[in-house]
């Protein structure tokens, strides 16, 4: 092989030409340093922003977890605070009806207060006004004049032991009702209800004109035979019912016919009956009805009946008696004391 020829020797750049490619060679290393820092800050800014991208998408993802977790838990205490605030709305509701109650109990409490509050002088004229009340209603319903001055006797017997009490009109008033209700005539009507129910207690024993009961020769006599013998007691008896069966009796034409037991019995229970009307018509004040049947009472009893009996000539007395008695009046009012008592309230009231 041959050998390399000597490379020639080089020749000095020449002095003019140095200077000016050192320039440029400097400015390219500028440029490449220039170049190389925008890049290198080019990367690291798309690197932050990939950081701060993935950071907040990290940071979204577990505020958006949080906040499912707090809307859950926001729902949670929602219902919990709707069911606190169904159970609040019922519990008020509760109060309010307490309160009312209670209201109630309040006004009902002051209203005893206030009637307890009231001096003994109301006190006696709200008695006083009751008893007269009463006695109006035992004049007006029933009748009743005895109960009706013994209700005003009370009266005035409590207002004569108020000495602080000017009540001198009301005591005059009370005397005056007082006065006409004794210049009434009094009715008894307890003692003719009592006698009326002695009379229809009687009805079955007072005997009629023709007895309907067995005569009581042969009530005795089948009392003494009662150790006969069987068959000597059936035939006897046998024949006492045979004797039974036809009564001969003269009966004058002005006499009053027989009546067979079924009549005798409707007849009793129709003089009852006259009676218990009797009865209600005097608890009725029906002084025309109650006549009527006291008289048709006293016709049957002496029609139908034994006149000279002990028991249907006091019937008939007690009979006559009630039909003279007085059981229908005209009773006063006592319209002077009620006003006089209210009189004398209201004028209190507007002390």
């Amino acid at each position: 092989m041959s050998s390399p020829l000597p490379e020639p020797p080089s020749l000095p750049p020449p002095r003019s030409a140095r200077p000016a490619a050192s320039a440029s060679d400097s400015g390219a290393r500028w440029a490449a340093a220039i170049a190389f820092a925008a890049a290198a800050v080019a990367i690291g800014v798309a690197w932050n922003a990939q950081r701060a991208s993935t950071s907040i998408t990290q940071s979204a993802g577990g505020k958006l977890s949080e906040l499912g977790a707090e809307l859950a838990q926001t729902r949670s205490t929602l219902a919990q605070a709707q069911a606190a605030f169904k159970e609040s709305q019922a519990r008020i509701a509760e109060l309010e009806t307490r309160i009312a109650d209670a209201q109630e109990n309040r006004v009902a409490i002051e209203e005893m207060y206030r009637e307890l509050s009231r001096s003994a002088d109301d006190r006696m004229l709200a008695e006083v006004e009751q008893l007269l009340i009463l006695a109006s209603q035992q004049l007006q319903l029933a009748g009743n004049v005895k109960g009706a001055l013994i209700a005003l006797q009370a009266a005035d017997q409590r207002l004569a032991r108020a000495d602080k009490l000017q009540v001198a009109n009301l005591r005059r008033a009370l005397n005056g009702d007082m006065d006409r209700l004794k210049a009434q005539p009094l009715v008894d009507t307890v003692g003719i209800a009592v006698k009326i129910d002695s009379l229809m207690q009687q009805v079955d024993t007072l005997p009629l004109v023709v007895a309907d009961a067995m005569p009581a020769g042969r009530v005795a006599s089948r009392v003494k035979v009662v150790e006969e013998n069987a068959w000597v007691r059936s035939a006897r008896d046998f024949w006492e019912e045979m004797k039974g069966l036809v009564r001969i009796r003269e009966i004058s034409p002005s006499e009053t016919a027989l009546l067979t037991p079924a009549h005798s019995y409707f007849l009793r229970e129709n003089l009852r009956l006259r009676l218990l009307g009797a009865r209600v018509a005097l608890l009725a004040r029906d002084e025309g009805s109650f006549r009527e049947d006291i008289r048709a009472t006293q016709a049957w009893i002496g029609k139908y009946f034994d006149a000279k009996a002990r028991a249907n000539v006091a019937a008939l007395a007690t009979l006559k008696q009630l039909g003279e008695s007085q059981v229908s009046i005209s009773p006063p009012d006592i319209n002077a004391s009620l006003a006089a008592v209210r009189s004398a309230r209201a004028a209190r009231e507007k002390r």
